[in-house]
């Protein structure tokens, strides 16, 4: 018994010294991969081969390697294929072991830039040089941006586009209208931002039966709008908005309607306004909304998720959005949204709506953008861009397809842009109603300046 235990003892301590081999020679192989691939990085770097760069990087990671200079170049290599998305995740990891080294920074910078990840950006900007800053064009403002825009929308609803077989005892239209907007930013903190922004409309609404003219109002909306966002670490943003909704009726003609289902508002157009009309020559409606929403930003994509409550026409309603952002080619020359949203109504005429949302942007050249969007469902009263677009029209949008052209400068951005839009009216009668459609065509121009 003694002789197995002396046995077994010598066959530990033979083993020791060889399993100390083992591992020494394993270091000084992977000591020798680190530097071959130190060595075959840094030529492939001097000679431009960015991509094969991105693939002796990739190799190293399935292997378990990683290292300050690969890290470096690889981030050099995305940046130069513009890739800026991926160049910033390098150069965060290369930063961790020189956190002050101002070339890794200046450049993290700008891949943040050039990716869309403009708070990122901002962040960082402040840990700069003072002449980094000043070369750049850094500066610190409270106010952080100023909009305007305005545009015209015309229709071509009119009875004359009506079926002669369309009977109806009441027939509500709203005509051509003008609207314009203003926005200011606010930076409360680095990490909070307030966007305010107040909002005119303004249209005209007529009733008639058959052809015969018998009520035209003047229509005026106006909306003030606000949201508070909250940017957290780990590429988290959050926050909530809410819009206040004034409506002032101008009745040019005192008239008594015709009897039938008069009102618009009424039956399946909408829940904006209630049935029927005042002989007053002016009325008031009011609505408010209230939305909040939460995002995360990765390398690629931008997933957030907003919920919304509203009582246009004094009836609660829900909704629920989902979209996902996406930068395929790792920076701004292409990009995608992909939406979609629910609204429930309980007492509406219409309690389900859904709509399904697509938004292309890509560049075309130098400082020039086109955007192309496309919608299709009941948008009536959707809430979207965060309360600053509301759909809360007499008649409900049923789709719409637009086009923007965008000039982006260093502080100024000019923007114009063509919409066409597809809504459902009706035809009230003693027995019902009947429903078509007619189209809208709006142009718009916008200026965005940012401090």
């Amino acid at each position: 018994m003694h002789r197995l235990g002396l046995t077994f003892l010598l066959m530990a301590l033979a083993a020791t010294p060889l399993t100390a081999q083992v591992c020494l020679q394993q270091e000084q192989n992977d000591s020798q991969r680190v530097a071959y691939l130190d060595s075959l990085t840094y030529r492939q770097y001097l000679e431009g081969d960015y991509r094969e760069l991105i693939s002796t990087s990739l190799t190293a990671e399935e292997e378990g390697i990683g290292f300050y200079y690969l890290n470096y170049r690889t981030a050099i290599a995305h940046y130069a294929l513009k890739n800026y998305a991926k160049a910033a995740e390098y150069y965060r990891r290369t930063l961790t072991e020189t956190p002050d080294d101002p070339a890794l920074k200046e450049g993290l910078y700008y891949a943040y830039l050039l990716s869309g990840q403009k708070q990122n950006a901002s962040l960082l900007a402040k840990t700069l040089a003072p002449h980094t800053q000043a070369t750049i064009g850094i500066k610190e403002t409270v106010v952080d941006n100023l909009s305007l825009s305005g545009g015209y929308l015309m229709n071509d609803n009119n009875p004359d586009n009506l079926s002669p077989a369309m009977n109806n005892d009441s027939l509500n239209q709203y005509q051509d209208m003008v609207f314009s907007a203003l926005g200011i930013g606010f930076n409360l903190s680095e990490r909070t931002k307030l966007k305010m922004g107040y909002q005119f409309y303004n249209t005209r609404f007529q009733r008639s039966v058959a052809s015969t003219l018998t009520k035209e109002e003047h229509l005026s909306q106006h909306q003030l709008v606000a949201a508070l966002e909250f940017f957290t670490p780990h590429n988290v943003t959050w926050g909530f908005s809410g819009g206040y909704y004034n409506i002032e009726t101008i009745n040019n003609n005192l008239s008594s309607p015709a009897t039938g289902t008069g009102g618009y508002g009424a039956g399946p157009g909408g829940n904006n306004t209630p049935a029927g009309y005042t002989s007053a020559a002016t009325t008031r409606n009011s609505a408010y909304s209230l939305l909040a929403f939460l995002n995360k930003r990765f390398t690629y994509t931008l997933p957030e998720i907003a919920v919304a409550y509203s009582n246009f026409g004094g009836i609660g309603q829900y909704q629920a959005k989902g979209s996902l952002t996406y930068y395929p080619l790792g920076n701004l020359n292409f990009y995608g949204i992909t939406s979609a949203a629910m609204i429930h109504t309980p007492k509406g005429w219409t309690t389900e709506q859904y709509i399904l949302s697509q938004h292309l942007g890509v560049r075309l050249f130098k400082q020039i953008w086109l955007d192309a969007n496309g919608s299709f469902g009941n948008h009536l009263n959707y809430i979207t861009d965060r309360s600053f677009l509301v759909y809360d029209t007499y008649d409900p949008i049923q789709g719409m397809a637009g086009l923007t052209l965008s000039w982006y400068l260093k502080s100024t951005t000019l923007s114009t842009g063509y919409q066409w839009q597809q809504k459902e009216g009706y035809a009230y009668s003693t027995t019902g109603y009947t429903a078509y459609r007619y189209n809208n065509h709006l142009v718009n121009i916008a200026w965005l300046w940012n401090f």
